[in-house]
């Protein structure tokens, strides 16, 4: 009797394991996109795995972790909608967020500068796109911008003097308001907030304008000056065709 208890318990479990499509799925991660182009030194880390070499048309999943490293450069199209360039010595992680009203993608940059142009015509009913640094939240829908993060220069810098300066490598830890982040627009508009403050407001951030946000502070709206542009551009040049690699290990 106590046998035949012990297989109908354990047939009971199998069913339910296999029948619940959330516990099936649990252990398997979402792709949130794929790589169009690499060069140089680009890692990616998955889960508690060592780095593999990134390489041209991997598929890039949720809670990875992508590293440029020197003279390093990627570009990662972001659920088909969202074109993201990795700058050299730059480090995040990608997520996928179901919600009610739609998928939230997010990339979490650490360190470094990105620049992500969403195709507004390709983004779904309440589809967004986040892009976070430790002390700021830059939210889209359609637009073209960049996102640099690092720690504060001290003393402070003449503003659009961040872009042009090499952030260093793996930033980790450290107190958050020591972190400065630079959002620049180039078409559209960007909602800016402070991360660390749930209550901050947001900063509309239109073409041709740069929000600052220092520490705890609240963002800082200016116009773009002169050769800023150059400085905020340098580094993100796309991949040229010849210059992707297709050497190393897969991520996969």
């Amino acid at each position: 009797m106590t046998k035949a208890l012990i297989l109908l318990v354990t047939g009971a479990v199998a069913l339910f394991v296999t029948g619940a499509p959330g516990i099936a799925s649990a252990q398997t991660p979402t792709a949130v996109g794929t790589v169009t182009a690499v060069s140089g030194n680009v890692t990616v880390t998955r889960l508690a795995a060592a780095p593999q070499r990134l390489k041209i048309r991997d598929t890039l999943y949720s809670r990875d972790v992508v590293e440029a490293r020197k003279d390093g450069i990627a570009r990662i199209l972001l659920g088909g909608k969202t074109t993201v360039t990795v700058r050299e010595l730059s480090r995040l992680e990608l997520r996928e967020e179901a919600r009610a009203d739609g998928v939230r993608y997010t990339v979490e940059l650490v360190a470094g500068k990105v620049r992500a142009s969403v195709a507004r015509a390709l983004m779904g009913p309440g589809e967004q796109v986040e892009v976070r640094t430790r002390n700021a939240v830059a939210s889209v829908r359609g637009t073209d911008f960049i996102v640099e993060t690092g720690e504060r220069p001290a003393p402070r810098r003449a503003f659009g003097l961040l872009a042009g300066r090499e952030v260093a490598e793996g930033i980790h830890g450290g107190a958050a308001r020591s972190e400065e982040t630079v959002v620049v627009t180039l078409s559209g508009v960007v909602e800016v907030a402070n991360g660390l403050e749930a209550t901050g407001r947001a900063e509309r951030v239109g073409a041709y304008e740069t929000a600052r946000i220092s520490g705890q502070g609240e963002p800082i709206r200016l116009q773009i000056q002169g050769d800023d542009m150059k400085s905020f551009l340098k580094g993100l040049t796309p991949v040229r065709p010849h210059e992707a690699t297709a050497t190393g290990p897969s991520s996969k």
